[in-house]
């Protein structure tokens, strides 16, 4: 594997999203690299908000349950790094900060947590074919082990509320 001087790192931050960070740090402290740990908050579509609340409280009420999934992953990265949240189409978010930050290898993982967009185009695979910098794909994890994490995610936010 070559020398990496800048990784990006795109998780949706899903219970099976860990194993996919952990990988990029481990590639990061072997090559020396710095680290940027991405999440894109998805736009709401009109048509699923109707008969709710303005899109834009129920975009703030979703970016803000990112931002708290990824004060608890930062709590697990034992490097610096880099964390980032934007809003958009993942795909094309991550392919706009892999350019503008000059990643020379972007970590994804081989499936979010939108079932949807599986069914009408992977996030991933766009990445993998639209992408100049290499791309690493992780596989995801079995649903024991998501299982698992999940659990974890839940103790580790009992603890930061306890903390508070």
């Amino acid at each position: 594997m070559s020398e990496y001087r800048q990784i990006l790192v795109a998780t949706d931050l899903h219970n099976d999203a860990f194993p996919v960070v952990k990988k990029a740090v481990k590639i990061a402290k072997r090559s020396n690299a710095s680290l940027i740990i991405l999440t894109v908050v998805p736009d709401v579509p009109f048509y699923m908000a109707s008969g709710l609340n303005s899109i834009p409280s129920i975009e703030a009420q979703f970016e803000s349950r990112y931002r708290q999934r990824l004060a608890l992953l930062k709590m697990e990265v034992d490097m610096p790094a880099e964390y980032i949240v934007l809003r958009g189409s993942a795909k094309m978010e991550i392919l706009k900060l892999a350019l503008k930050k000059a990643a020379d290898l972007i970590v994804i993982g081989s499936h979010g947590a939108n079932g949807v967009q599986r069914l009408l185009g992977s996030t991933s695979i766009a990445v993998l074919h639209r992408a100049k910098a290499d791309v690493l794909l992780v596989r995801a994890k079995t649903r024991a082990e998501i299982k698992k994490r999940a659990k974890s995610i839940a103790r580790l936010s009992k603890k930061k509320a306890k903390a508070e």
